[in-house]
């Protein structure tokens, strides 16, 4: 699975924005798109990671594995895509685990530092 964000800020406002109820747009006018461009295109990229941390939850509720990777070619997958109004962010491979590999956690447990090493209470 490519997760991809539409590159064209006024595409992505009329396919949108334009459909929301008018506190939406007003949050979005104020506090993302009064930033600039490159925020609002940054804000985009962000939206598409929320959507990562949904599609993770569905697929461990169907006993899926998945692994999102960020690092890929992203003209690669643009070019072999062919949707020219995005831009591949990420991918996820979706698939079952085997057992037996040598990286599963129950031939080699992974380690973790002890909780009170990496959280702090305030």
């Amino acid at each position: 699975m490519v997760f991809s964000v539409i590159e064209d800020l006024p595409l992505f406002e009329k396919r949108n924005i334009s459909i929301l109820p008018p506190g939406w747009i007003a949050f979005y006018e104020h506090q993302v798109k009064a930033h600039g461009i490159a925020a609002t295109k940054s804000w985009m990229e962000n939206q598409v990671y929320l959507s990562l941390g949904y599609f993770l939850s569905a697929c461990a509720s169907m006993g899926l594995d998945a692994t999102p990777m960020e690092g890929i070619n992203r003209n690669a997958y643009k070019q072999l895509l062919s949707q020219s109004e995005y831009a591949p962010l990420f991918a996820v491979t979706v698939g079952y685990a085997d057992a037996s590999d040598l990286n599963h956690p129950t031939v080699l447990p992974k380690s973790r530092f002890d909780l009170d090493d990496v959280v702090q209470s305030i």
